[in-house]
């Protein structure tokens, strides 16, 4: 109806105790991406030596891959990486440039050191180049968050967040991998360019995240 959401309960027995269990379910209308407004979306893709591994790189292609395959034709789609060097590897893609889009994700290769703050730069310079008014513009950042050349400090970083969110161009954040992995610090990031963050730990999340809750990722 004319609700923003609706709200659904059930009550039961517990089956270990004499309490009872309350489930309450939110839900809004499913969203008609149709109407979305176009989105100008930068990948910001670390590449340094420690995202070689099985659930860091291999899962990141996989996810912006299947982010790319359902954005539209009037939403453009630029891929920055970082390891000691940033790279423009393409830039105002279209997203119905699959085959070139998805070839140059696939073609990703993992070494070297981590300079992401000047990725972070870079990113916010080429979404600047091809800025939509009122249009989504977003930088999304991929990462174990081990950041170790330039920028590293955690209020330096949001620092530098805070004021490229001024343009209209936000960040978020998707972490990827375990042992060296840097939670606090990839969530403060996403918290200061008002995006949103997300821990990818398998395919199913990735879809989930990118695909089945697009709408609400960008």
């Amino acid at each position: 109806g004319d609700e923003p959401f609706s709200v659904n309960t059930e009550v039961f027995d517990s089956p270990w105790s004499e309490n009872k269990i309350i489930k309450i379910g939110l839900a809004t209308a499913a969203p008609d991406y149709s109407t979305m407004q176009p989105s100008n979306i930068v990948f910001l893709i670390d590449v340094s030596g420690s995202m070689d591994t099985a659930n860091k790189l291999p899962l990141v292609k996989q996810a912006f891959s299947m982010l790319t395959e359902n954005l539209g034709k009037n939403d453009k789609i630029s891929i920055v990486t970082y390891a000691a060097e940033d790279k423009i590897v393409i830039e105002g893609y279209g997203a119905d440039k699959q085959l070139e889009i998805q070839n140059a994700i696939e073609n990703l290769r993992a070494g070297g050191g981590t300079h992401g703050s000047k990725g972070i730069i870079t990113a916010y310079e080429i979404a600047q180049k091809y800025f939509i008014k009122d249009g989504n513009n977003r930088v999304i950042l991929a990462t174990d968050g081990d950041l170790n050349i330039g920028i590293t400090d955690t209020n330096e970083l949001t620092n530098l967040i805070k004021e490229k969110k001024q343009s209209g161009i936000y960040l978020s954040v998707m972490g990827f991998g375990t042992g060296n992995y840097m939670d606090d610090k990839l969530e403060a990031i996403a918290d200061n360019g008002n995006g949103n963050y997300s821990y990818i730990d398998s395919v199913h999340e990735a879809r989930k995240v990118l695909v089945e809750q697009m709408g609400g990722t960008l």
